[in-house]
C-alpha cells in the first residue's frame, strides 16, 4: 500500500483504542515524509478531533522538511481546526523552526502570520532573541509583527519599542 491508501489505513489506525497501535500509526505516517503532508492534511479535515492530535504529531515528527508543506497547507486551508493543528505541528518543531517562523511574521497571508505568531508563542523563551532582533529590523511590517508577538509573550519594555517605531 502506498500513497493515499496507506495514509487512509494509517489514519484509521490512529483512531484505534489501543495506545500502542495509535503511536505505531503515528510513527508510520511520519516515516512517509513531507510528501505525505497534503494527504495527512486532508485526513486532518476529515478526522474526528481525537485522531487529529496523532495526525498533527506525525507531521511534527517529520521535522523541518515538513515546514514548507505545512505552510502551504495553512495557506490553502479554509478550516480553522485544521490550521490550528498545523500550527501545533509548527510549534512542535521547536527551536530549529524559529528563524523560519520569524520570517513568516511578514507574510502576506494573515493565516500564515497568525500561525507563525502562535507557534513562536508556544515555543516561548528560546524564540525571544530572534523576536527581539526582528523587532528592531528595517522592515516595518516585520518589526511591528515581532513586537506584537513579544508583547503577547509578556516581554516587558516592548511597548517602548513600539512607540519608538512610530516616531
Amino acid at each position: 500500500m502506498t500513497g493515499r491508501d496507506a495514509i487512509l489505513a494509517l489514519k484509521k489506525a490512529v483512531g484505534e483504542p489501543d495506545l500502542a497501535a495509535r503511536r505505531s500509526a503515528e510513527e508510520a505516517l511520519a516515516a512517509l515524509g513531507p510528501d505525505a503532508v497534503p494527504e495527512i492534511v486532508r485526513a486532518l479535515g476529515e478526522a474526528p478531533q481525537t485522531m487529529r492530535w496523532y495526525l498533527s504529531r506525525a507531521i511534527a515528527r517529520m521535522g523541518l522538511p515538513a515546514f514548507e508543506p505545512v505552510i502551504e497547507a495553512i495557506r490553502s486551508s479554509d478550516n480553522p481546526e485544521v490550521r490550528r493543528y498545523l500550527t501545533a505541528s509548527l510549534a512542535a518543531l521547536g527551536e530549529a523552526a524559529i528563524p523560519l517562523l520569524v520570517r513568516l511574521l511578514a507574510d502576506d497571508d494573515v493565516a500564515v502570520r497568525g500561525a507563525a505568531a502562535l507557534a513562536l508563542c508556544r515555543i516561548g523563551d528560546p524564540a525571544m532573541p530572534a523576536l527581539k532582533e526582528a523587532s528592531q529590523c528595517d522592515d516595518p511590517f516585520l518589526r511591528n509583527s515581532a513586537s506584537l508577538v513579544l508583547f503577547r509573550m509578556g516581554e516587558e519594555g516592548i511597548m517602548e519599542l513600539f512607540s519608538e517605531a512610530g516616531e
